[in-house]
């Protein structure tokens, strides 16, 4: 059993990192495995024409690279792709007026796809608004509107650049002073950043945009989501707390606080966040995989056997199946 354990303790270092083999034959990319998902604005509503690239490993998405066709969204925000290789996987999603969003996401050609649900941010209407309300704001408007162009051309410094203009010139306007705005530009500012890979500026932006709304859950969210990345999960953990009851954390953000805890020996805080994970998302095989190492590390067999099974029963093609199975004949 305890050879066991050290395996896993060294899978579970693994998932940290990404990392696969090109196939020999054809394109790089291709495979058997099939990707889709769902793009909605943050009122819900299905986002058509959508741009979606897509790029094998778990690098930054450069649509110069090598890779599938960009596809784009059907008028009810779906889209759908097929003939990927299995592995890690690089999304990015884009849409005039809207933020891009990009993330990770991994192809099984053995299992069925998960949809991707993606919901894309806008700068507020306040700030167009005012923007014709006011001379002053309308030279806000037109560099925001510059920056978002920027953006969209990945020129990412430059949009950094227009965005901080456009914010400087709305703080000018000291009678009509609204915190949401400019903590939307931040958010902004620290998007360029983050595209950049320059995270740490990103964080410290983020943190300053704290200053203005301390309690804002999306800037929160960002912070948590970028301080585990960075490996900073101790300070992660300080700001998820700061989260309003209720707040559902990104999984992938509790798992991975969870495998570092587990890799440190703090077996007791990595339970606490694989059971979160598991109260917030009961469908998701691997926190069941995660936590049952916890609990055969704390001799907690039952419990243990319970896991392993659940992981079987919800994905039998899960990467972790074939050791479940084989931890599970050493616990009957």
């Amino acid at each position: 059993m305890l050879s066991r354990i050290a395996r896993s303790t060294v899978l579970l270092v693994a998932i940290l990192l990404a990392a696969g083999a090109a196939p020999s034959w054809g394109q790089a990319w291709a495979g058997k495995g099939r990707m889709q998902g769902v793009v909605k604005d943050e009122s819900g509503k299905p986002v058509q024409g959508a741009r979606i690239t897509l790029r094998s490993g778990s690098d930054r998405v450069d649509p110069k690279a090598d890779g599938p066709a960009p596809i784009t969204t059907d008028k009810n925000g779906k889209w759908s792709i097929l003939g990927l290789r299995g592995g890690p996987w690089g999304i990015l999603i884009e849409k005039e007026g809207l933020m891009p969003s990009e993330g990770q996401a991994s192809v099984n050609e053995f299992a069925v796809a998960q949809p991707i649900n993606v919901a894309l941010r806008a700068i507020p209407k306040e700030v167009i608004q005012k923007a014709q309300e006011q001379s002053t704001a309308g030279l806000a408007k037109a560099s925001i509107e510059r920056a978002n162009a920027l953006l969209g051309e990945n020129k990412y410094s430059e949009a950094r650049a227009a965005y901080q203009d456009g914010m400087a010139k709305l703080q000018e306007d000291k009678e009509n002073q609204d915190p949401s705005i400019q903590v939307s530009l931040l958010r902004a500012i620290a998007d360029t950043y983050f595209r950049e890979n320059k995270v740490d500026q990103a964080i410290e932006t983020l943190k300053q945009s704290l200053t203005l709304s301390p309690d804002d859950p999306a800037t929160l969210q960002l912070l948590v989501n970028l301080l585990v990345g960075a490996n900073r999960e101790s300070e992660a953990q300080t700001y998820m707390a700061k989260l309003p009851q209720g707040t559902k954390v990104d999984a992938n953000t509790l798992l991975n606080i969870g495998i570092k805890s587990f890799n440190d020996g703090k077996m007791d805080q990595a339970l606490n966040e694989f059971d979160r994970v598991v109260k917030e998302n009961p469908d998701l095989p691997d926190a069941y995989y995660y936590r049952a190492l916890v609990y055969l590390n704390q001799n907690k067999s039952k419990e243990a056997k319970a896991d392993l099974q659940k992981l079987l029963q919800l994905d039998p093609s899960n990467k972790n199946a074939k050791d479940a199975a084989e931890m599970l004949k050493d616990l009957k």
